[in-house]
């Protein structure tokens, strides 16, 4: 019942919010703006969606130790 008044109680959950709203303070109050200021939603990791990894071609560790 808590969780559904107040949110997750997970940990990294309300670590990565925190850091996003110390982030976009910091960041409106140094620039100037000239248009829309981001949110502390701009600043948010996103744990659903993983980032597609990318390789690199050629001269990596190929993993023969011979």
């Amino acid at each position: 019942m808590f969780e559904r008044l107040t949110g997750p109680i997970d940990l990294r959950v309300r670590i990565d919010q925190a850091a996003a709203l110390i982030a976009e303070r910091i960041t409106n109050s140094l620039t100037e703006t000239k248009g829309k200021t981001p949110e502390a939603a701009d600043f948010m990791p996103r744990w659903d969606a993983p980032a597609p990894i990318e390789w690199e071609q050629g001269g990596g560790d190929d993993g023969d130790d011979s």
